[in-house]
């Protein structure tokens, strides 16, 4: 949500997030605070990811203007806080007979990840990298049976998954206190618990999973879990960051490396995002060749395709295509590269063995005689086999 910020001062303004209306003047004072960083040095304080980045390294520094140092891990508990509510406010579930659905276009991209592993001839392997943290994409996969899979803690009662790598974190994944261990609430386990309260005017309901995260396992579970979910930024270095989310960046890197196609959509490079440069860079070193490398984004002024050329090798730009499309675009378009296979139904008569033929003939001119030729239709085989 490119204005994630300006969405969240409105829901504050607006008076719709009462409940958390410390949290969001916690953090709108941290950002006012930080203005005075601009006599002196570039700072995008209208992107959540620059600031959350910028209020961890002020946790680490000790400094931030207005602020004693001891403030600082409170302005970023606000900053998750405010994270959860303002994504859980914004994303509409549409309900049908009382069955939530999918937000689109998250609905098709699932039955486009079906047809790839199901249908696509030949058939693929999927993986899924985001940094997202909400569940839009997690509830396509649960719809369609396939999971997901985050890579922690398998869930036995996954058949069928698709791996889903969130590498900020994700409003359904606990920490629990002890050990840093992350714990992801898997849909099929809130919805057994918890009910849809209602549907509004527009036929469409919230799930406020990640500010039921602390009470599902505090009521159902014997493990102690932090507060707020695992919702980590963009440049996370310290420890307990790392012990959460370093196996789920290594299983992405793993994936990358056998890949022979990676389709990138709606990212847009940033310039300061070192992490996804060096996830790419490091994790497509492998033994299987590339084929293709596409990415669909709406820009059209060149500049996000330029950032992705000026980061891909001289192999992979060979192999580079840049598509002005918006997602739900994308989808049909990455679908029409995998077509599905032609079902061909074959009908073969199987000749009968000379001895049946035989016999055949033998009971056709008993009938003609008017004789019953029941003792030799007893020989004939029930039914001749076809295909």
């Amino acid at each position: 949500m490119a204005d994630f910020l300006d969405v969240a001062n409105h829901l504050l303004r607006s008076r719709s997030v009462e409940d958390k209306k410390e949290h969001y003047e916690n953090v709108f004072r941290a950002i006012g605070a930080l203005q005075s960083v601009h006599s002196k040095a570039q700072l995008d304080l209208t992107n959540i990811e620059s600031v959350f980045t910028a209020l961890e390294i002020s946790n680490v520094l000790g400094k931030l203007p207005g602020f004693d140092a001891t403030e600082i891990p409170g302005v970023i508990a606000s900053l998750k806080e405010v994270i959860v509510k303002t994504l859980e406010s914004t994303i509409n579930f549409p309900i049908s007979q009382s069955y939530v659905g999918t937000p689109v276009p998250y609905e098709p991209f699932a039955k486009l990840l079906s047809h790839l592993r199901e249908e696509a001839l030949p058939q693929q392997s999927v993986s899924i990298i985001t940094f997202n943290c909400d569940i839009a994409v997690d509830m396509a996969l649960h719809k369609e049976g396939m999971g997901p899979n985050y890579g922690i803690l398998h869930d036995p009662n996954c058949h069928n998954p698709v791996s889903l790598y969130k590498l900020h974190g994700s409003l359904n994944w606990a920490q629990r206190k002890d050990s840093g261990t992350v714990y992801p609430l898997q849909l099929n386990q809130y919805f057994a618990k918890y009910s849809i309260q209602g549907l509004n005017k527009r036929g469409t309901c919230k799930i406020p999973i990640g500010s039921q995260l602390s009470e599902y396992f505090s009521k159902y579970t014997d493990v102690e879990v932090e507060s707020e979910p695992v919702i980590v930024p963009p440049t996370w270095n310290k420890s307990d960051y790392h012990q959460a989310l370093s196996k789920i960046w290594g299983k992405a890197a793993q994936d990358l490396s056998e890949a022979r196609a990676i389709f990138i959509c709606g990212y847009s490079l940033p310039e300061t995002d070192a992490f996804f440069r060096l996830l790419y860079a490091l994790g497509t070193v492998g033994s299987s060749p590339l084929e293709k490398i596409t990415v669909y984004n709406p820009d059209d002024t060149g500049a996000v395709d330029k950032r992705f050329r000026e980061m891909l090798g001289p192999g992979a730009i060979a192999r580079y295509q840049y598509k002005q499309m918006f997602f739900h675009d994308a989808i049909s378009d990455v679908k029409a590269l995998f077509p599905a296979r032609k079902h061909k139904y074959i009908t073969m008569l199987i000749q009968p063995t000379q001895k049946t033929a035989r016999l055949i003939s033998d009971v056709r001119q008993e009938e003609k005689r008017g004789e019953c030729g029941t003792s030799r239709t007893s020989e004939l085989p029930r039914e001749l086999p076809y295909f």
